[in-house]
């Protein structure tokens, strides 16, 4: 993997051909105050997906990236459909990259955290059930049933794993409030908060302004006009036009991995 743009340079650095530290690359302006990151890939043509999965986009160079987003987050949030879909256990690193952690002052196993305004969950699959290195929480709103809380409550009582149950405020449809969320995660000592979609979450995110980093990987395919966006859900207001400012571009084997700062805009009376 080669680095045309390396974050932290300037925007008309010569690209180098040197082989890139990811670590570096991606820790860069992220590990003194963290954020909340999302990490996505697209084909060429802008699908989120292939054959209904991320993994159909994937390249060896975004599975490096992505395991590399990891090794830089104090937690992994998701919803819970992309949970189930792409089947999500808990986070089980290497001893390379436990060190790898440890070493830049992270817990040596990020927590997973699944959003979800239903409960609708099957407790019962490795997720839920077998998080024992690091917590497994489960994030939701206000307008939550109760019966579904009492029983992750429940199981969460249990010696076999860690589960937890972090409350937010709903938002007006009866979701989780995203910017909520991130600061119920954020109370708990999870300020590197690495979002791995989907992409009504990452909607959701960014319409509450709570975004603050976009790391995409271009898949050098094209998967043709049906395939599912990054962003999906309800319509952004029309003021909403977030902007972003690429500060990182690597490539290997035709695919390009990005990395964009979210520029929100300045308040009324700013000078």
């Amino acid at each position: 993997m080669r680095a045309l743009l390396s974050a932290g340079s300037p925007p008309d650095a010569a690209a180098s051909e040197a082989s890139v530290d990811l670590h570096a690359h991606y820790a860069e302006g992220w590990l003194p105050d963290g954020g909340v990151r999302v990490n996505f890939v697209c084909s060429a043509d802008g699908a989120a997906a292939a054959a209904g999965l991320s993994r159909g986009l994937q390249t060896p160079g975004d599975n490096a990236v992505f395991a590399v987003l990891r090794d830089l987050a104090d937690v992994i949030l998701v919803g819970a459909a992309t949970a189930a879909a792409e089947g999500y256990r808990p986070a089980s690193p290497s001893a390379r990259r436990r060190a790898i952690r440890a070493g830049l002052g992270l817990e040596e196993v990020p927590a997973i955290a699944v959003m979800s305004a239903s409960l609708q969950l099957d407790l019962s699959v490795p997720l839920f059930s077998a998080a024992t290195q690091a917590p497994t929480l489960v994030v939701t709103g206000s307008a939550a049933p109760m019966g579904a809380r009492t029983d992750i409550i429940d199981l969460a009582g249990t010696e076999q794993t860690r589960l937890q149950l972090v409350q937010a405020p709903s938002d007006a449809d009866g979701g989780v409030d995203f910017a909520g969320a991130v600061a119920g995660l954020r109370e708990l000592g999870y300020q590197r908060i690495l979002c791995e979609g989907g992409p009504r979450l990452f909607a959701a995110g960014v319409a509450g302004g709570a975004v603050d980093e976009l790391c995409l990987t271009v898949s050098p395919m094209l998967t043709g006009p049906d395939g599912p966006r990054i962003v999906t859900g309800q319509p952004w207001p029309a003021e909403l036009t977030p902007r972003l400012r690429l500060t990182g571009l690597l490539t290997e084997d035709s695919a390009l991995f990005c990395r964009y700062l979210l520029e929100r805009p300045a308040a009324e009376g700013a000078t």
